[in-house]
């Protein structure tokens, strides 16, 4: 039989490997979150250049396909950043108060992911970044969009680029609040 102090001990050190490898798995996420971002600037920049390189063999509206590719990238960037906020999440509000636990850990200091989800240290350059970039994209589809202006098929396209770049803005600026999938509650808006 196992005695309640060795089943504590064990727990801690079960906690802090788990704490090591999910650490991991952040890096690893943002490493390819990074990745995406750079091919993301690689690819658009390099279909927008070609594609106006030849805007006398191709339709204005292949300009289109730039702008819609740059806020695709940006929704699969987000997905990144939730899977990164879910882990850091997971660590702040179950592993760190267990490992503080179990150490001789000032009080007034905090674990790192707990420091992380503090509103003096949050930023936003990334969404400035990453909307700034989609943005120099999206002006050459308007141009597209706007001259020669077609009533219906223009307007259309024009709205759909209007609704995902809405939809790509709003993933950045208000994400779902993870800890109501924690509790079983379902999506609400974080309020940052």
């Amino acid at each position: 039989m196992i005695s309640e102090g060795t089943a504590e001990k064990e727990g801690r050190e079960l906690a802090w490997k788990l704490a090591v490898e999910l650490r991991k798995e952040i890096l690893s996420s943002q490493q390819v979150r990074a990745q995406i971002v750079g091919f993301k600037i690689t690819f658009v920049g390099a279909a927008l250049g070609l594609t106006l390189a030849n805007m006398d063999k191709v339709p204005r509206l292949v300009l289109l396909v730039p702008a819609f590719c740059a806020i695709f990238f940006d929704l699969l960037v987000n997905s990144y950043s939730f899977s990164i906020k879910r882990i850091g999440y997971y660590l702040r509000t179950y592993l760190e108060p267990l490992l503080k636990k179990g150490f001789c850990w000032p009080a007034d200091i905090p674990f790192y992911e707990e420091y992380a989800g503090t509103r003096a240290v949050r930023q936003r350059y990334s969404f400035i970044g990453n909307i700034g970039i989609t943005g120099v994209f999206l002006i050459p589809a308007i141009w597209a969009l706007l001259g020669p202006f077609r009533r219906v098929s223009s307007s259309l396209l024009m709205r759909l680029l209007l609704v995902f770049l809405l939809y790509d803005i709003r993933s950045f600026l208000r994400p779902w609040k993870i800890s109501t999938f924690a509790e079983g509650r379902g999506p609400t808006v974080r309020d940052e």
